[in-house]
């Protein structure tokens, strides 16, 4: 490196690398021309020397001193200038502690530590970046590289986690929701179920009654036929009283009666009843049979004071029997075929028994 010469200084005549400033004196250096002095230059003033503080030494003799008898002064050494160091490369140091406190903030955050991973990775590599330049020596800030390192490794470790947090968090609520769902599905799927269920349940209970209805009609049909007989034939109550009305039979009354119709057919009815239930029944109400003529008419009872005719009345013991006999003038133009009803029980419960046929 060659280290510049101030303008006022002597120039010297050759190359100062080939001047070795430790040899003798040469005797004929330094003479003015036609004189036989040595001259010995002025010695010049060393760079960064304050001022007023006198010029550096030199070799072989201060200056106006002169040299010793048969000796040369020696030459002037002249010390180079310093060199000024290089600055050092701490930006990168600098960064990445910038970058490592943002992204350890933005790590931080609620809602943006999503955006920290970026400014994280960056403070990591340039930290190490730094660490590197400082360790050569070519920076000076090695605490702040390693700051940076450290942010950086904490806003990618807490971003991460907060990532994971997140993530699982939200796979949770959608879990919670889903099952929700699920539960709110299966719920509305129990209550169609049960909805269904109650509706075929009511279906079936419409259709059980409904059933229940035609089958007491059919049985009420039933009976009703069961209690349309034809002379002779019994029919039986539920309590157990058991009826029978027996042919009719012509019936001649006696002289007391009041005159008897001539164009009509005399009959006897006689209608027998046995208790064959387990409870005393009550005739009250059946004493009379009504008797209706072939167009539908009602025959009035024909008394002739014989004391033959016997009316049901009283009440009947578990096995006892009772015989009611009547006679009735039936008009010839509607005597056949003609109708005898025989009406038992109380209130709703009442039925009749009704015998059709033809006089005999």
């Amino acid at each position: 490196m060659t280290v510049p010469v101030p303008p006022d200084s002597p120039q010297p005549a050759e190359d100062p690398a080939d001047v070795d400033p430790w040899a003798p004196p040469d005797p004929g250096a330094g003479a003015a021309p036609g004189r036989g002095e040595p001259t010995v230059p002025a010695p010049a003033p060393v760079l960064g020397a304050a001022p007023g503080l006198g010029a550096a030494p030199v070799l072989g003799g201060a200056p106006g001193l002169g040299a010793a008898p048969g000796e040369r002064p020696a030459a002037p050494y002249w010390p180079p200038y310093p060199v000024p160091a290089p600055p050092p490369r701490n930006g990168l140091g600098v960064a990445a502690m910038v970058l490592g406190i943002v992204g350890t903030a933005l790590s931080l955050a609620v809602l943006l530590f999503w955006l920290s991973w970026l400014p994280a990775l960056l403070a990591l590599i340039f930290g190490i970046i730094g660490l590197g330049h400082a360790r050569r020596g070519v920076a000076t800030n090695r605490g702040m590289a390693l700051a940076g390192v450290i942010l950086g490794i904490t806003g990618l470790v807490v971003s991460v986690g907060a990532g994971v947090f997140v993530v699982a968090r939200v796979n949770a609520v959608n879990e919670e929701r889903r099952a929700e769902a699920d539960a709110a599905r299966l719920r509305a799927e129990n209550a169609q179920r049960a909805a269904e269920e109650r509706a075929a349940k009511e279906r079936e209970r419409l259709e059980a009654a409904r059933k229940k209805i035609e089958a007491e009609r059919e049985a009420a049909a039933a009976d009703e036929r069961a209690r349309r007989l034809a002379f002779g034939q019994s029919y039986t109550y539920a309590d157990g009283l058991k009826v029978t009305m027996a042919a009719p039979e012509p019936y001649v009354p006696s002289e007391t009666v009041f005159e008897a119709p001539k164009d009509a057919t005399i009959v006897q009815v006689r209608i027998t009843v046995v208790n064959t239930g387990s409870k005393e029944v009550s005739l009250y109400g059946s004493g009379l049979p009504f008797v209706h003529d072939a167009k539908g008419g009602l025959v009035t009872s024909l008394i002739d004071g014989s004391g033959r005719m016997k009316i049901l009345s009283g009440s009947l013991a578990p096995g006892q029997e009772a015989t009611g006999l009547s006679a009735y003038a039936l008009p010839n133009n509607a005597a056949d075929p003609f109708s005898v009803e025989f009406d038992y029980g109380s209130g709703l419960q009442r039925k009749n028994v009704i015998w059709t046929g033809a006089p005999s």
